[in-house]
């Protein structure tokens, strides 16, 4: 199970699972963990490595993102699933 902490990779670079980032920000997917079935399912929802998404909502329920002008309501296991880093950077605590 993730935990609220980021991951850090080989590289150093931070990664924040997309069930953990405020609303109002922009990530950019980096990875998506898991077996293959949950990886596919992901990916046909148009949500692949390197594409940017923005936070609508995060609070309770599920998460709200946004590609462009499409929304996508994604559950708190899937959504955990889904590795991003930040586009400016920097984690907020």
């Amino acid at each position: 199970m993730l935990t609220k902490d980021v991951i850090k990779t080989m590289s150093d670079e931070t990664l924040v699972p997309l069930g953990f980032v405020s609303e109002g920000k922009k990530v950019r997917i980096v990875s998506i963990i898991g077996g293959s079935r949950i990886r596919n399912r992901i990916i046909e929802m148009g949500l692949r490595k390197g594409i940017d998404v923005t936070i609508i909502k995060n609070s309770f329920g599920p998460v709200i993102i946004a590609i462009g002008q499409t929304r996508f309501a994604l559950g708190r296991g899937i959504s955990a699933k889904i590795l991003t880093r930040l586009i400016n950077g920097k984690v907020n605590k």
